[in-house]
């Protein structure tokens, strides 16, 4: 019998998604029935790794609705998927996770097309914002226009309020490894 291949595919800007990432695929390897796992950045990612995969996760960083890198996975790897019908999931990495479900589920469905995406698992993590990290451009629209948005909104979900308490601090991060096993399991049935 061989051993199923699983490719694990990540944008990652600040090292959340890639954290994920990595304990996804220790969590994999873990299984009773171990796969051969690979975590790649989407950067990086060949058409060849993603032929020789029988199950292929991937997983962004949502930055307003839009996944780190996204883009150029919808061009070289969701066509590479699509004919062959391989066994997918998906995850997202953002401040909020579930707690902005609807839109990211979206985001996903966009970034990869509703064709790829849909019924397969898609999970939805937080990650985090540490200030002194932040590039100039992701501080600018945190400080202006996203935390007036997030200001403006009347009752404010837990995820959004936690956003607004972090401003003025160094931070916040709200990685969790547990959170992460329930898709790990639902990603293990793929295998």
């Amino acid at each position: 019998m061989s051993t199923t291949r699983a490719l694990i595919i990540y944008g990652s800007v600040y090292g959340y998604t890639e954290q994920y990432a990595t304990w996804l695929a220790e969590d994999l390897r873990a299984l009773p029935q171990a796969p051969e796992v690979e975590t790649v950045p989407a950067a990086k990612v060949t058409p060849e790794q993603v032929e020789a995969a029988d199950v292929v996760v991937i997983g962004g960083s949502d930055y307003g609705g839009f996944l780190t890198g996204a883009p150029s996975l919808r061009k070289k790897i969701v066509p590479l998927l699509l004919p062959k019908r391989k066994r997918t999931a998906f995850f997202t990495v953002s401040f909020t996770g579930e707690y902005s479900k609807d839109l990211l589920n979206k985001a996903v469905a966009k970034s990869y097309t509703a064709e790829l995406t849909e019924g397969q698992p898609v999970a939805h993590l937080r990650g985090g914002i540490k200030w002194s990290e932040l590039s100039l451009t992701h501080k600018a629209a945190l400080k202006g226009p996203v935390r007036a948005w997030l200001a403006a909104k009347p009752n404010p979900n837990e995820g959004i309020q936690q956003m607004l308490d972090c401003y003025g601090t160094e931070g916040a991060d709200y990685t969790n490894r547990t959170s992460l096993e329930p898709f790990a399991q639902e990603v293990a049935k793929l295998i």
